[in-house]
């Protein structure tokens, strides 16, 4: 629904990633001149002309002479017309390139089959550009009538994943489909790669489930997962706060010192550690630390929407280096007596805050207002979300 500026009659046909309702086109026979398609099922040939209809507007794929958004040549593709409205611009070619399966070349098949899109009246091939349009085609990438009809980039290749007329018959495409690991394990990661560089956040806007990076070891922005209504179950993702926050003072402040000190200590030849006590300390919390840091650091350089939940990986080293150090301050500084009883209370006070926070862990399904008291950090959007604008 969204239109271009320059021409509200023309609505922005564009790429976006992923199955949702914009995806579903109509193929038409360009035969048919009323825009309806012939009664009988027959399969799209090599060479045929057709005409694409969008199921939720109606209206036609169509090209012209006006020039897209992102670049001052080529041609601008719309969805436009309507069944008693039809162009000249509307009819496209089909080019079968490839098929993976071994049925009959030369006509298309679902999933299987490569074509191009080559527009009757320009010549020009239909192309999806990585270019994103501004927040008016809300971001979506845009699709040109390049006049480089000969190329075969990966933009020009297109395919039919899905067909919901019953009167086909459903195909096995495991027999259909030869699998190829490794082609297939590099395109599905380059796939997720483009799909996540597309995430890009809206500094004008403001999402309750987003964070920064920043934020995350502190625990200063838990994330509202599901609705938030009083009879829904509601979710938080806030995990056990005195944990969270003890690990993020272990890797930030506590380790980054104490190896400092060993390094200052052991430059000096004053250290008290035995040195296989050294050796075995640095063994665990180099693995234990650098994990951490190389789960964590790396976010700060995406480009991408950021979650709570991708902390999540360098939060489990993050857990492991506090229980390690816990474990050498005893062994190191306290007597066997004395050391029990400090393990036991520590035990003691993560099973109590995890006990307290396990509603939000485990689902609550009861008015939020009941847990107010949980709400230990203004920032918290437990109750009521201090950031949102109404």
């Amino acid at each position: 629904t969204n239109r271009f500026p320059d021409n509200a009659n023309e609505l922005v046909a564009a790429g976006m990633p992923g199955k949702q309702a914009n995806n579903w086109w109509e193929i038409v026979s360009g035969a048919a001149t009323n825009g309806n398609d012939t009664p009988s099922v027959r399969f799209i040939a090599d060479g045929d002309i057709l005409l694409l209809r969008h199921v939720g507007t109606k209206r036609y794929l169509r090209t012209g002479n006006a020039k897209p958004h992102n670049q001052g040549w080529d041609r601008r593709v719309v969805a436009a017309g309507n069944i008693t409205a039809l162009s000249a611009w509307d009819f496209w070619r089909v080019r079968i390139v490839d098929d993976v399966s071994p049925r009959p070349s030369g006509q298309l098949y679902a999933v299987t089959t490569r074509l191009q899109l080559i527009n009757k009246l320009s010549g020009c091939l239909l192309t999806a550009t990585p270019a994103q349009l501004p927040k008016w085609g809300r971001d979506m990438s845009e699709l040109i009538c390049s006049q480089k009809n000969t190329s075969m980039a990966e933009g020009t290749l297109w395919n039919v994943e899905q067909v919901r007329d019953k009167r086909f018959k459903n195909a096995n495409y495991q027999k259909l489909v030869k699998r190829q690991w490794l082609r297939d394990t590099v395109w599905i990661n380059r796939e997720m790669a483009r799909s996540n560089n597309r995430l890009v956040p809206d500094p004008d806007r403001y999402k309750v489930i987003e964070s920064s990076a920043w934020s995350w070891p502190f625990l200063i922005y838990p994330m509202r997962m599901g609705a938030w209504k009083d009879d829904s179950i509601k979710y938080y993702e806030i995990g056990n706060p005195i944990l969270w926050w003890a690990s993020a003072i272990c890797c930030l402040f506590i380790y980054p010192a104490q190896i400092a000190y060993m390094f200052v200590c052991h430059r000096r030849k004053c250290s008290s550690w035995k040195p296989a006590e050294i050796r075995q300390f640095w063994d665990v919390t180099k693995l234990l630390w650098g994990g951490w840091f190389t789960h964590y650091i790396p976010f700060f350089f995406f480009g991408r929407v950021l979650y709570l939940h991708h902390f999540a990986t360098a939060l489990y080293f993050a857990l492991l280096l506090l229980a390690y150090e816990i474990q050498c301050a005893m062994r190191w500084y306290m007597p066997t007596r004395s050391a029990w009883p400090v393990a036991i209370v520590i035990i003691a006070i993560a099973g109590y805050v995890f006990y307290l926070f396990s509603p939000l862990t485990f689902g609550w399904d009861r008015p939020i207002k009941e847990l107010a008291y949980l709400q230990w950090l203004p920032t918290w959007n437990l109750v009521t979300d201090p950031h949102l604008v109404l």
